[in-house]
């Protein structure tokens, strides 16, 4: 019996304890370091007035399917409030499609500022799944409200803005200009398959029982 109900709490942890948490995008550059001085415009409204702008950056996932935990950045406040507003989207034919998971985060710096990456917790309950691409997509609440999405050193890959809330617009930057997409770090944790998670408890049954009987 004491066998059985062992085997039985390992495969019930095995789906956590098997694998740990795993960067799946990251273009930071060495030491998080990202550009200080301009970034991907996010806000609504200000002191000079304006529309409401949103910006993206894809993201496809390699390796086997992830539950999805964080979403880091770095994002330059120029005014309003410290708080941005993050949806994961589906991919639609190359742009931002459906929301399936939003959050917010803090932690805004001052421009020509190097601080550590925010990060938003998206908690590790929705699926990403390998091969699929995602969009991470930030916004900020007005009526006052102005951001930079800080830039990635020289990753001019595709990214995706709009205005208020109207059809996304897609693009690549062009090397040499300041048009680089926005800084972005993921992380998730391996979903188990139920062969990897039963090997796995069955390996720590068996030599939790050799120590026993040694």
């Amino acid at each position: 019996m004491h066998r059985i109900a062992l085997a039985g709490s390992l495969l019930a942890l095995a789906a956590t304890a098997t694998h740990a948490q795993t960067v799946l995008f990251d273009n930071y550059g060495p030491g998080d370091d990202y550009r200080t001085d301009m970034g991907m415009t996010v806000g609504e409204g200000g002191p000079v007035g304006g529309p409401k702008q949103e910006a993206a950056v894809p993201f496809t996932v390699s390796g086997g399917d992830f539950f999805f935990n964080t979403a880091e950045f770095s994002v330059i406040l120029n005014w309003g409030e410290d708080l941005v507003f993050v949806d994961l989207l589906a991919d639609d034919n190359g742009s931002p499609g459906q929301i399936l998971q939003s959050t917010t985060a803090s932690g805004t710096v001052e421009p020509f500022e190097m601080a550590p990456p925010m990060t938003a917790d998206f908690g590790g309950t929705t699926v990403l799944e390998d091969g699929a691409t995602y969009w991470i997509a930030m916004s900020a609440q007005g009526p006052d409200a102005l951001l930079s999405w800080a830039h990635a050193w020289e990753d001019w890959g595709q990214r995706a803005w709009r205005i208020d809330s109207g059809p996304w617009q897609t693009g690549f930057g062009t090397p040499g200009l300041d048009d680089q997409r926005g800084v972005l770090r993921i992380t998730g944790t391996l979903v188990p398959t139920p062969g990897a998670a039963a090997v796995f408890a069955m390996s720590t049954l068996a030599v939790a029982t050799r120590r026993r009987r040694a």
